[in-house]
């Protein structure tokens, strides 16, 4: 009987993980940004180039080529080429995603994450 109970936790905690999450950015500051980067490894990036005030984009962060690690995402935002803001955010285990996306929104003096159940 515990090994049944074992068996249904590892199938149940197996099926949370998902493939390439969704990410949803939203540009809400003032001004153009050069691009932004989000990783889960400096390997795997997604990247958005010439991001306009009040524009919205949404992509997939890449986790084909990724390890069977445990870690966090990273969002790098660029000015003439140089890093102006960064953030960690989410968490993924085994090279797989515990969510099924993100919805970044960047401000002029911050980024907002959020993780909801389902992304638009």
């Amino acid at each position: 009987m515990k090994n049944i109970l074992n068996i249904l936790l590892i199938i149940s905690l197996q099926s949370c993980i998902r493939d390439n999450p969704i990410i949803v950015v939203s540009n809400k500051s003032d001004k153009i940004i050069d691009s932004i980067t989000t990783f889960p490894d400096l390997d795997n990036n997604t990247v958005f180039y010439n991001f306009k005030p009040n524009e919205k984009r949404k992509g997939i962060i890449l986790m084909n080529n990724l390890l069977k690690n445990d870690g966090a995402y990273g969002i790098s935002i660029y000015e003439n080429g140089h890093i102006i803001k960064q953030k960690a955010f989410g968490y993924y285990t085994n090279g797989g995603s515990l969510d099924y996306g993100f919805n970044v929104i960047i401000e002029n003096d911050t980024i907002l994450i959020e993780s909801p159940s389902f992304i638009f």
